[in-house]
Parts: C-alpha cells; sequence; structure tokens
C-alpha cells in the first residue's frame, strides 16, 4: 500500500503543469498576456512540485528552465499583380515579335526555420477572340537591379513556374531577413490583337513553414486550444 500511495504521488507530480501569468515587454513596460490566451506571444507552465519533510541538514534540489521555440515567418510582396499595358510590338513597325520585362514586385522573407515555396496556377495569358490567342510570360528570381539576360536559364516560362520548388534553409542571412526581387517578362506579336489578356484560372505562391510545434495550430499560428 505504502509503494501505491508513493507511485500516486510521482504520478500526480508528472502530470501536474500549472499555466502561470505571462508578460511581454513592450517599450520598457511589462504588458500583461494573462494566462490561457491562444494568442499570446508566449506562454509559461510550472510543473513538477516538489516537497521536503525531516531533520537532514543538506536538501539537493534539481531544477530546470526550458523553452520551446515556435518557428515564425514575415514575408512581403511588394505587389500581387503585374498590370502590363503595351502600345506596339516593338520600336520598329516591322517587328513580328516584341519582349518587355518589368520589375514589378519585391519580395522579402525572414524566418528562423527553413522555408518551402511552390508556385501553381501559372499561365500564358489567354484571349479566345484574339488572333494570337497567347502572350508568353516568363519569370525569374534574381538579387539583380537589372533584368537577366532573356536567354538566361534564369527566366522559367509561367506553366514550367509550376514545377519549382524553393527551399529555403535555415540560415543567419534568413534570420536576419532576405530581399528578391520576382522578374517578369512577356512576348507579344503582331497577331495579338487589341483586346485584354488574363491568366485564365489565376496563380498562387504557397509558403509553407518547415517546422510547426504540435501546440500550434497550423490554420491560425495561435496556440492550440485542444
Amino acid at each position: 500500500m505504502k509503494k501505491l500511495g508513493i507511485l500516486i504521488a510521482v504520478l500526480a507530480a508528472v502530470v501536474l503543469a500549472t499555466e502561470v501569468e505571462t508578460w511581454y515587454e513592450d517599450n520598457g513596460a511589462w504588458v500583461t498576456q494573462g494566462v490561457g490566451n491562444p494568442m499570446a506571444l508566449a506562454r509559461c507552465w510550472g510543473q513538477f512540485p516538489t516537497q521536503g519533510s525531516c531533520n537532514k541538514q543538506w536538501w539537493h534540489i534539481d531544477v530546470f528552465t526550458r523553452a520551446s521555440m515556435a518557428q515564425w515567418i514575415e514575408w512581403t510582396l511588394s505587389g500581387t499583380e503585374w498590370k502590363w499595358k503595351i502600345r506596339k510590338v516593338g520600336p520598329n513597325l516591322c517587328q513580328t515579335d516584341g519582349y518587355y520585362a518589368a520589375d514589378c514586385i519585391t519580395t522579402t522573407l525572414k524566418s528562423n526555420y527553413d522555408v518551402e515555396i511552390t508556385f501553381s496556377g501559372f499561365q500564358d495569358l489567354y484571349n479566345a477572340n484574339s488572333i494570337d490567342q497567347y502572350i508568353e510570360v516568363f519569370y525569374a528570381l534574381s538579387e539583380l537591379n537589372n533584368p537577366p539576360p532573356r536567354t538566361s536559364t534564369d527566366w522559367v516560362a509561367a506553366a514550367a513556374l509550376n514545377d519549382v520548388v524553393l527551399y529555403v534553409e535555415d540560415s543567419q542571412d534568413l534570420h536576419d531577413g532576405i530581399s528578391m526581387k520576382l522578374w517578369n517578362y512577356i512576348h507579344v506579336t503582331n497577331c495579338n490583337s487589341a483586346c485584354e489578356y488574363v491568366d485564365p484560372d489565376g496563380a498562387q505562391i504557397h509558403i509553407e513553414l518547415q517546422m510547426i510545434k504540435d501546440w500550434i495550430d497550423p490554420e491560425t499560428g495561435y496556440f492550440r486550444t485542444a
């Protein structure tokens, strides 16, 4: 019976974790986050209580401080749409093909662990009523201030972009924040009628964090409530 009592006491100590109030510092002042707040920036639990009672002189109590850091991310896109207006195929009236590049969108990315970026739905621009129904579109990521040469392998055709996987590994640069330009160039022809062209189904860029803690709700980014 005595052993059973000890076992129950040990198990109770193992499972007993009490959430405590936390604060975050803002401009020199502590701001409370309360207890049980799923939107808190950080939460803390005290656990494994212990006690002692006797006449011995020395007591040595092991204590621990542990922290579990979630993956976070900050990202920006300076725009989510390229809006081309083409006045002519090219500088010469006799041109049958013209190429135009634009520095429309800058992206920044900051995180504390690996990030995967993928693409879906990218296609050439289309209008069913045009003589030449398509305007070809190409994309490139670069840190340069000028577009890569048109013949560079940095350029990826719209449909091929859907197969590209960008895996950004954890690094000091990623923690500090990296910045790149998402270049775009189009190929127009003298058979493109005067009308509006669109990506038929729209497109998406997908960003996926690679280290989601089991206590984080992956849909909201807040603490799990159950």
